[in-house]
């Protein structure tokens, strides 16, 4: 089994640039390469993969910030109506009321625990 000579000058891989976001983005690229064998692939192969990836992550966060908004909007008016038979219940002021009557309870349990809740003295 014959060994080739190192090649002279070093070794043959790119050396990473300097620290900052370039590295950064060298650093996800090396990752994102070694975890999904692309390493391995001819430059155009690597170009087809990379653009497929950044065509379909766009066209996600294009579709999520389209159609999200909306989607709630709706899904709330539907909540409405099946909880309290309404569509135009006002949500935002009921769910604060019972987010208040929460923190409420939970500050009173806190000082019913610390003896706070009688007259302000805590006994040993």
């Amino acid at each position: 089994m014959s060994s080739q000579p190192p090649a002279p000058g070093g070794p043959s891989y790119p050396h990473p640039p300097p620290p900052g976001f370039r590295r950064t983005l060298w650093r996800w690229s090396v990752i994102f390469e070694s975890t999904f064998a692309l390493s391995m692939m001819q430059p155009w192969e690597k170009a087809l993969i990379w653009s497929t990836l950044i065509i379909i992550t766009t066209l996600f966060w294009l579709s999520v910030f389209t159609y999200y908004p909306g989607h709630i909007a709706y899904l709330s008016r539907r909540f409405a109506y099946y909880v309290f038979d309404d569509e135009n219940a006002d949500l935002k002021g009921i769910f604060r009321e019972w987010f208040r009557d929460q923190v409420r309870r939970g500050l009173d349990n806190v000082r019913g625990l610390f003896g706070m809740a009688a007259g302000g003295r805590v006994e040993l």
